[in-house]
């Protein structure tokens, strides 16, 4: 979506970057971002958290206002309320197995 963010830039609409990927914003450096350390999926929290997605929107909308600096990246404080699982974690039907520690690439 940064690279999206950029072209939408150029056009003359200011764009925020809403991202719970950080390494990714940062590789991408969209014109203005925001963190929240959520779960993949989840910019904005809790599906039905609607005070929190309201506060979340209106981060947004002042860091469109007041960044200072092209590619400015805000971290907000929210804390998603538990401990978030990794993809190592997760008990699904599907469970990735962790990478050979010399190569890192996964096991086939």
């Amino acid at each position: 979506m940064g690279l999206v963010s950029r072209i939408v830039e150029e056009a003359g609409i200011p764009t925020v970057y809403v991202g719970t990927g950080r390494d990714l914003t940062i590789q991408v450096l969209p014109p203005r971002s925001i963190f929240l350390n959520f779960p993949m999926g989840n910019p904005f929290g809790r599906p039905h958290d609607v005070q929190m997605q309201r506060e979340i929107l209106v981060h947004a909308l002042n860091h469109a206002l007041g960044a200072k600096e092209p590619g400015e990246l805000l971290d907000l404080p929210y804390d998603w309320g538990e401990r978030i699982l990794t993809i190592m974690e997760l008990q699904s039907g599907w469970a990735a197995q962790r990478p050979d520690p010399v190569t890192g690439k996964q096991p086939t």
